[in-house]
């Protein structure tokens, strides 16, 4: 078995829900062809280089899993059926060199997903004893003298 990457884009005109039934799709889709999944990327909707199908903008997806070189053709045969991406490209990692690169892709993926997602920290109130009569701590701008006035004369 090889190791592989796949990127889809879906359509942005999907729901949330549709995206993820989607994705799943595209998971089963690997699975059922022989295909083990070592972990997925969420890059989330981004805008596209060119309009592609008149869309601006495409949710992008990362899948890397390992499977037999043959089940390949399959794979690809059912995106390019499946009418809701975009555009998928497949990676294929073949030397030691590519291996290794996959693995370290894998492990900062799995890191990405084991980390919560960052959330807006609440707005500052001040309370009312910070609300009081400001203190100047700026020094006065003082402007030297034009070079070029001198130079002038």
């Amino acid at each position: 078995m090889r190791n592989y990457e796949n990127l889809v884009i879906v359509k942005p005109t999907l729901t949330a829900e549709e995206i993820q039934s989607s994705i799943k799709a595209i998971e089963e889709v690997i699975t059922s062809n022989g295909g083990e999944i070592a972990t997925t990327d969420s890059m989330g909707m981004r805008k596209l280089a060119y309009p592609i199908e008149k869309n601006e903008r495409g949710y992008f997806h990362v899948i890397y899993y390992s499977v037999a070189p043959s089940a390949i053709t399959e794979i690809e045969r059912k995106f390019r059926i499946n009418e809701e991406l975009l555009r998928f490209v497949t990676i294929k990692y073949d030397t030691n060199r590519e291996i290794k690169a996959w693995n370290g892709l894998v492990e900062k993926a799995q890191k990405k997903a084991a980390t919560p997602a960052k959330t807006e920290a609440a707005p500052v109130v001040e309370s009312e004893a910070t609300t009081e009569a400001p203190v100047a701590t700026e020094a006065p701008v003082v402007e030297a003298p034009a070079a070029t006035e001198a130079a002038a004369e």
